[in-house]
């Protein structure tokens, strides 16, 4: 089992292809697309927590009050289930990309709409999946082994240590106020020999072309927004940032992966193509939520002069003539089967060429965490809510390996992209 698994044994890594990055082309045949707009229905518990705030026509959490900056309403559940639809997608249809084997406990941490643990928890049916989140969005009805908290992540953590043998964090940024104690957290709270994984998505926009101008809208939201998150006391990290952390913390054999998230439809490779295309209409339905709280909050934007913002930030994701995308960081660390107490020495690997080349040929024209008293102390109890409960389980899994449609370049520890023509 993941808790289990020490450095050597059975369990192997996903496969992964070596071979370097290959040129993504360009499709530049017309395309017809159609702005489409969903609905979903979502269930929460009857309490206090279900008494939301109300916000420029938007729906926010009323635990915690204000702490996150993005709505949770039902156009908002749209884009998160449309998220994770993409992020699968980017990993080759995999939940994780850790090698995992007989995970009997997982914590996902910012479950949303729950939509991950739900598929975890039928690939891994005798295992005990728990998803915690500010908002109580989640289904009522779900598998034995799921539990649903609401619960704040930058609150003490009431999990004993050496709990998990898994523990999940995917697109967290807009949530942490310290991602060293974040993740320090998750590593006394993982078992020895567990694991840990990070998949998250820097949203500075990248070209390896001259498309995209430094004056592009694009470039101009991005920094405005990781502006205003880090007035907003939720900096967000470069995904470069990660690795060297999860190191810090005591996580070892660290595996890091960028995957290139491409901004529309641009590229020629099917696969990517089709990511393409969700991430569009993910960006376009999903601006106004992204944004609204923190441009009004922070920056004190009217919510018209955002509107015109988005306008053209709209209208310019939609061109195909600009090859940008967004950077997906995905890493996983093992926690050493000995309790480790201090720090280890920081690495010093290279840091990773993370922008290799991605060409566009065209057709035509802080300290480690052991069991000191006070970190006892933090680990007492505090109140949470709970709902969704089911009873625990232990189910072998099969190791999860990446499908070979979408080559994963790795050197090193870096991941060179996704995005292979």
């Amino acid at each position: 089992m993941a808790g289990g698994q020490a450095k050597g044994d059975s369990v192997e890594a996903p496969s992964i292809s070596t071979a370097p990055l290959s040129v993504l082309e360009v499709d530049d045949r017309p395309t017809n697309r159609d702005d489409e707009e969903s609905d979903i229905a979502s269930l929460s518990i009857t309490s206090s927590i279900r008494d939301y705030e109300f916000e420029n026509g938007r729906r926010y959490h009323a635990y915690k009050a204000g702490s996150y900056a993005w709505p949770n309403d039902e156009a908002e559940l749209d884009r998160l289930d449309l998220q994770h639809h993409i992020n699968v997608l980017l990993c080759n249809g995999n939940l994780h990309l850790a090698p995992l084997d007989e995970p009997k406990k997982v914590l996902d941490i910012g479950t949303g709409t729950g939509i991950w643990v739900m598929e975890f928890a039928e690939k891994y049916p005798e295992s005990t999946v728990i998803g915690t989140d500010l908002s109580p969005v989640q289904p009522e009805w779900v598998h034995d082994n799921v539990r649903f908290e609401i619960d704040d992540v930058e609150s003490k953590w009431t999990y004993g240590l050496n709990s998990f043998d898994y523990i999940h964090s995917r697109y967290m940024i807009g949530s942490i106020s310290k991602w060293k104690s974040y993740i320090r957290k998750a590593f006394k709270h993982c078992k020895p020999g567990g694991y840990f994984e990070i998949q998250e998505l820097d949203p500075r926009f990248l070209c390896d072309d001259e498309s995209l101008k430094t004056e592009a809208v694009q470039n101009s939201w991005s920094k405005m927004m990781c502006e205003a998150s880090a007035e907003y006391n939720r900096p967000v990290p470069l995904h470069t940032d990660y690795k060297a952390w999860m190191e810090e913390a005591g996580f070892v054999d660290v595996k890091e992966y960028f995957l290139k998230l491409p901004t529309n439809d641009w590229p020629k490779n099917k696969q990517l193509k089709e990511i393409g295309k969700f991430q569009l209409a993910h960006l376009t339905e999903g601006l106004f939520s992204l944004t609204i709280g923190l441009f009004t909050r922070v920056l004190h934007w009217s919510a018209a002069e955002v509107q015109v913002l988005l306008a053209k930030m709209r209208a310019e994701v939609k061109d195909r003539r600009i090859h940008s995308y967004e950077i997906v960081a995905v890493l996983y660390g093992r926690k050493p089967e000995s309790s480790v107490s201090s720090i280890p020495q920081r690495s010093s690997t290279n840091t990773p060429d993370v922008v290799s080349s991605l060409s566009v040929e065209r057709k035509t024209s802080d300290r480690s965490e052991g069991s000191t008293p006070q970190e006892v102390a933090d680990e007492q109890p505090v109140n949470k809510i709970f709902f969704s409960s089911s009873p625990a389980s232990d189910l072998p899994s099969t190791t999860t390996k990446l499908a070979n449609g979408q080559a994963l370049s790795q050197q090193e520890g870096s991941l060179n992209g996704a995005c292979n023509g």
